[in-house]
């Protein structure tokens, strides 16, 4: 049976940056004043909700900044949320391999945790500082942000399947395709030329933990499938995989929600778009009435996204016609930046990988 024997080495990385958790994370929040932004940015600016859309150009640059700033809050509340989330099943799955199996592995999952959790708090700590400065609370953003209440719906379910599976095999294999959404984010977050320095750095050292848990969540999401032995159970899973990925998404998509909605168009609102004018600029930037096309970074990033989950589709040892539905199914989300059964229509993005600062 396959086996978390890979964790070892996850874990020899990251007990050399254990010591400097702190220093890597929660001092630099700490020093963040939101006085010193200036005309810095806090997320990429292509990525800004709303960028280029007659919405945009209405706005004053002021606005313009703020919109960029709190799309920057909204995206890393969210992470937060989420990684909360996975601190939940992580727990859980690290109580059920330190009964049952490789205590050193058990070790490594609660490790993760840890990680998760200073993460948080580092994000939280910013996202404050940032909406102070604007008059704004954190229950301000997340009256705003519809978009977290789907984390216990994720939280629920997978609680639900692993209590009458006895694993969370499910939860192990599907939280890839969160991790892949989140790097492409933050990589071009850290490429962004007008990035805050400080929240550059903490972005950095976030992405090169994150780049560990995503060797994780690979090698896990295998070895959970290959303990599926139920062939039925496996189709299903890697059908649901497929669905999973083809919604966890950057920038506009196909695949709309109330939750999405309502987030982007409440964010509007914050920078003092009245509501009606909100809306309208929503749907006409959710269905491409003024911008077709994406820019060319988004565009590269949902080809990124799109390429990495296809390769983790390769990876994985199931029948070629299984391989075939699942990428047709993510395709089917990513239908502008995919042909349909084949590789990307725009070159993906590349990342070199990162250290640590000297």
């Amino acid at each position: 049976m396959a086996n978390f024997d890979f964790t070892r080495r996850l874990r020899t990385v990251s007990d050399k940056d254990l010591d400097k958790l702190k220093a890597n994370f929660l001092d630099l929040a700490e020093q963040f004043d939101a006085s010193t932004m200036g005309d810095h940015l806090l997320f990429p600016l292509e990525m800004t909700w709303f960028y280029g859309e007659p919405i945009w150009h209405e706005l004053s640059e002021e606005k313009k900044l703020m919109l960029n700033r709190l799309t920057f809050c909204q995206n890393n509340y969210t992470t937060a949320v989420a990684e909360v989330c996975s601190n939940v099943l992580n727990f859980r799955a690290s109580l059920d391999t330190i009964i049952d199996e490789d205590t050193d592995v058990a070790l490594y999952m609660a490790r993760e945790a840890v990680e998760e959790t200073a993460h948080v708090q580092t994000f939280l700590t910013v996202v404050r500082k940032v909406l102070g400065y604007y008059g704004l609370t954190l229950e301000d953003l997340r009256a705003s942000n519809q978009s977290i209440k789907l984390s216990r719906h994720y939280v629920n379910m997978h609680t639900v399947v692993g209590w009458l599976r006895g694993d969370l095999n499910f939860y192990y294999f599907t939280r890839y395709a969160l991790n892949v959404n989140q790097k492409t984010v933050e990589r071009c977050t850290i490429n962004e030329p007008r990035m805050h320095p400080i929240v550059r750095q903490i972005l950095r050292n976030h992405a090169i933990d994150e780049a560990r848990h995503m060797q994780m969540s690979r090698g896990a999401g295998k070895v959970a499938l290959d303990r599926m032995k139920n062939p039925i159970v496996r189709t299903v899973a890697c059908l649901a995989y497929a669905q999973f990925a083809s919604r966890v998404f950057l920038g506009r998509h196909k695949k709309d929600n109330r939750y999405t909605r309502e987030s982007r168009t409440r964010l509007l609102e914050l920078c003092g778009v009245p509501r009606e004018r909100a809306q309208q600029a929503y749907l006409e930037w959710r269905d491409r009435v003024n911008q077709p096309e994406d820019c060319e970074l988004v565009r590269a990033g949902r080809a990124y996204c799109l390429k990495c989950n296809h390769s983790y589709i390769d990876d994985l040892e199931i029948p070629d016609w299984l391989k075939r539905s699942m990428k047709r199914i993510v395709a089917g989300g990513y239908a502008d930046v995919a042909r349909p059964g084949g590789p990307t229509s725009v070159r993906p993005l590349e990342f070199e990988d990162l250290t640590r600062a000297a």
